[in-house]
């Protein structure tokens, strides 16, 4: 009784939006902490983390149309289970996600956001012909995820809100693009088979277990030299021990996406990862 109760609760979170959000948040705030400024900040961190929310609830509800075919995934099985509720949490992400907006609405700050927030809407939104969304252009819809997140959680916080220099916003953008690249290498391998099914090349489908096991250890190595150049910059040491920690735990956890389809797994440890950065950040932080 309890261990079903504790799954539903799990299942809640992951597939609900409140996990994923929570993942945004985090990793926004790292970013706000690297400058020291994260209580001022506290509403965008919030709004990122709802809007993150509401874009991932629309996006199960979608892809279980276009994944219509799949029927042997625990995955699926769970979403079509939950299939109202879910729609219920987009809808209440999505309010959520205006009456946060509505303190920071003008049309610089929306401006600021375009970039970054016309990529996610249109990676969940089909809207190429064939009803096709970006998620659907294969091996290209891993540099629109990090390009997406690395604008919305590492750029505008950097940029506008702390008026950086352009040269350590690049810097700190380019890294967090990197990182969240890093990170969605899992769930390319998770989704081989499907992507296969859908006619999608994806990087491990097109470079094989190999080579794609050396891009993400040298993305992992350039995402260390990065957060090490951002850290020296603003005097915060405990911000690279955070990001190499972090970013060398997610290698282990591509050797392990090839022999599993747990979606706790990917959900859950591997977006968490998101979470366990700020966490490592805090807890270092104590120390030094």
């Amino acid at each position: 009784m309890i261990g079903r109760f504790l799954k539903d609760i799990i299942n809640l979170l992951i597939y609900g939006g409140a996990f994923i959000g929570l993942c945004a948040s985090c990793i926004t705030a790292l970013t706000f902490e690297l400058t020291g400024r994260v209580e001022e900040n506290l509403q965008y961190i919030l709004l990122i983390g709802s809007a993150t929310a509401a874009l991932y609830t629309i996006h199960r509800v979608i892809g279980l149309n276009k994944s219509a075919h799949v029927k042997n995934s625990d995955r699926f099985t769970i979403i079509r289970k939950y299939l109202f509720h879910i729609r219920v949490y987009s809808a209440l992400w999505i309010l959520l996600s205006l009456w946060l907006l509505i303190p920071l609405f003008n049309l610089s700050f929306i401006l600021w956001l375009a970039p970054g927030g016309i990529i996610a809407f249109t990676y969940v939104i089909p809207f190429l012909s064939g009803g096709r969304r970006l998620r659907d252009l294969g091996w290209g819809k891993i540099i629109m995820i990090g390009w997406s997140w690395a604008w919305l959680t590492a750029v505008v916080p950097l940029w506008y809100f702390t008026e950086a220099s352009i040269q350590m916003t690049v810097i700190h953008g380019l890294e967090r693009l990197l990182f969240i690249m890093l990170i969605a290498i899992p769930f390319e391998i998770r989704d081989l088979n499907i992507d296969k099914s859908l006619g999608l090349i994806t990087v491990p489908e097109k470079l094989g277990s190999k080579r794609t096991r050396r891009i993400a250890r040298i993305m992992c190595g350039v995402v260390i030299f990065l957060s090490l150049i951002s850290s020296f910059h603003y005097f915060n040491q405990p911000y690279v021990i955070a990001m190499g920690l972090t970013s060398l735990s997610v290698l282990p956890m591509i050797n392990f996406s090839y022999v599993t389809s747990n979606d706790y797994f990917f959900g859950g440890l591997v977006d968490g990862t998101m979470i366990i950065a700020l966490w490592v950040f805090k807890v270092v932080n104590i120390f030094i």
